[in-house]
């Protein structure tokens, strides 16, 4: 008897030896790669040190901070929140509460309070709109208000009931796959055949990070700090060396659209890959831009993009402030156009004309699917995007 207990005994301790043996070769592993994505990732901080300049400028891109998680009570201080409570009727508000561990959301019915979130993660770079998240579980959830940023206004998430407080939107990983750089899901079966996506909180990579665009780094990080003379780049996909079609399917796996699904997730989409001949890529049918922009599609129908080699770096300074100037922009526009006539403007017209060709030729479209709902009000603010295709409106 004596003989059995202990032999179970040292059962158990070798396999919880084993067990812990195991999880000490992922976590080594992890390590030894520097990112969750796996060991031909490196690790995020790399890329600072030999690229410190281009990384503290894309610091303030807007893509590096589409998202980011709020692991401190203060993470939104810099992001310009009021406190404010939004008016769904005398019963139903919603209150934007500061505390003492972070930033809430919380409904009031009747006065009472009936359900409160602290806020996890803030979707957008401050540009137009904040859309906030909270951890339900393992799930990501959509809190019931977003914040306008040039309104300095709180607004119902659009999409959501217009006359009810809601948190019950998930956020899937088809939307982290264009907000952020990665993150491990599962499919959970769930009462009634419904499926539900749970995700590991641990592996989410907030914001579009260097390897995202620029692939997997970790045997050109390697060589290069074991040949630290060697300037000439190794292991590494030379951008300017990409054909236009696949520069810009690099941006368009971003910005074509809600439409697009791959067998993989996107999350793996490398420089040189291409999404035309994917089934579900939808080309430009002549609409506007809508909510999520198509780009991509808007840009490939504009007779700039047919009849020159732009492509979308034309334009755009990924590594920097992607909103420059109006003037700016259409600097770019001259080096092609230095002889067009406007012979339908005045004189003064024409004069403001030279320093803004876009707001005329890539006017802002108004969405004809969203609005934001306002405070006590059954107003809608029109959600507005410029349309990227270039044309005489």
């Amino acid at each position: 008897m004596l003989t059995g207990q202990l032999n179970r005994k040292q059962l158990i301790a070798i396999l919880f030896l084993g067990v812990s043996l195991l999880i000490a070769i992922v976590q080594c592993t992890e390590q030894e790669s520097g990112d969750v994505r796996g060991k031909k990732y490196a690790n995020r901080t790399s890329c600072v040190q030999c690229h410190n300049d281009i990384a503290q400028n894309y610091l303030h891109n807007a893509h590096f901070n589409t998202s980011k998680e709020l692991h401190t009570p203060s993470a939104t201080d810099s992001m310009g929140l009021e406190e404010n409570v939004y008016v769904f009727n005398e019963k139903t508000k919603v209150g934007v509460e500061k505390r003492a561990d972070g930033l809430y959301q919380v409904a009031y019915v009747n006065g009472e309070n009936v359900k409160e979130e602290r806020t996890a993660m803030v979707f957008g770079a401050g540009k137009s709109a904040y859309t906030f998240a909270f951890w339900y579980g393992n799930r990501l959830m959509q809190m019931p208000l977003n914040y306008l940023v040039p309104e300095h206004e709180w607004v119902n998430s659009p999409g959501f009931p217009t006359e009810q407080i809601y948190f019950g939107r998930a956020i899937i990983t088809r939307c982290l796959e264009c907000h952020s750089s990665f993150v491990q899901s599962k499919i959970i079966a769930s009462a009634n055949f419904q499926q539900e996506e749970e995700f590991l909180k641990n592996s989410l990579i907030a914001g579009i990070d260097c390897q995202r665009c620029h692939g997997p780094a970790a045997e050109h990080v390697q060589f290069h700090q074991e040949h630290p003379n060697e300037k000439e780049a190794k292991y590494m996909v030379k951008y300017q060396e990409l054909s236009r079609s696949q520069k810009v399917d690099m941006c368009g796996v971003c910005h074509s659209g809600t439409n697009l699904k791959m067998l993989n997730s996107t999350f793996f989409f490398k420089p040189g890959d291409t999404i035309n001949n994917l089934p579900e890529y939808t080309s430009y049918t002549g609409e506007d831009p809508d909510v999520h922009g198509k780009q991509k599609q808007l840009l490939m129908a504009s007779k700039c993009y047919k009849l020159s080699n732009m492509d979308c770096g034309s334009c755009h300074q990924t590594h920097t402030n992607l909103s420059p100037d109006l003037a700016v922009y259409s600097q770019t526009c001259l080096q092609c156009h230095q002889k067009i006539k406007h012979p339908s403007l005045d004189e003064k017209a024409l004069h403001l004309a030279k320093d803004n060709c876009i707001d005329c030729h890539m006017p802002v479209k108004v969405s004809k699917s969203i609005g934001f709902q306002r405070s006590a009000s059954k107003e809608k603010i029109p959600y507005k995007q410029r349309t990227h295709r270039i044309a005489v409106y």
